[in-house]
């Protein structure tokens, strides 16, 4: 696993010199972390969310959205090598429904998710 971190870490700094906004690449990264540290059952999806969202909404200057977008590939690329289909399908979903502006705590509820955002923590 730290392998494919590290690997997807290369790929972004790679990608920012050819045109990645870096406030939009810290913000997903920023997430990801976040989820990792929570550890948090049925929240993925969630942190899919808020991290596009994040990236498009918290940073400006241009590619914010293409940025979030080539993350998110690239992250369902890799992840394309242990989940099915299906996982990426809706993990797509819900990326989209964060660039777009929309409320990420749907994936909060929708899929009894423990997350809570104002304590970053994963407590019922």
């Amino acid at each position: 696993m730290r392998t494919l971190t590290a690997l997807m870490l290369l790929v972004i700094l790679v990608q920012a010199s050819n045109g990645l906004n870096p406030c939009s690449a810290a913000k997903m990264w920023e997430a990801y972390n976040e989820m990792k540290a929570a550890n948090c059952r049925n929240c993925d999806r969630y942190f899919h969310c808020i991290g596009n969202y994040r990236a498009v909404k918290d940073c400006s200057g241009p590619l914010r959205r293409s940025t979030a977008t080539f993350i998110s590939n690239l992250r369902e690329w890799t992840d394309g090598f242990k989940d099915s289909g299906n996982n990426s399908v809706e993990d797509q979903k819900a990326n989209n429904h964060g660039r777009h502006g929309k409320d990420c705590g749907i994936y909060l509820r929708k899929v009894r998710c423990a997350y809570r955002p104002s304590n970053k923590k994963c407590q019922w």
